[in-house]
């Protein structure tokens, strides 16, 4: 398994206040955000047993999901569904989406 992927679990733990705080204002996006997150994790799990191009497939498909849930963050503040965000977060999601690229090209 990826060193990245516990990265990817406290991610997705630190993400639930705002996906709670988004839901309040427009669940549909609060869903995404969940989803996406769910998406990144499961996508490292089923890439780190899997060989050749499906592992690259399961890679890729998380660290689009990371992106998307960097989306659907950008998205809830240009709304006003949350008022700020963690830097430190924000880094930890573009380490996962870099890491999984990395991967993605070996």
């Amino acid at each position: 398994m990826l060193r990245i992927y516990r990265v990817a679990l406290d991610v997705v733990r630190r993400l639930q206040p705002y996906v709670v705080q988004i839901r309040r204002r427009q669940p549909s996006l609060a869903d995404q955000l969940d989803r996406a997150g769910d998406t990144t994790v499961l996508g490292i799990a089923e890439g780190s047993r899997s060989l050749g191009k499906i592992r690259g497939q399961h890679y890729s498909r998380g660290a689009a999901s990371m992106d998307e849930a960097i989306g659907c963050i950008d998205l809830a503040l240009a709304k006003g569904h949350i008022g700020s965000f963690e830097g430190d977060l924000r880094e930890a999601m573009k380490q996962i989406i870099g890491t999984l690229i990395k991967c993605v090209g070996r």
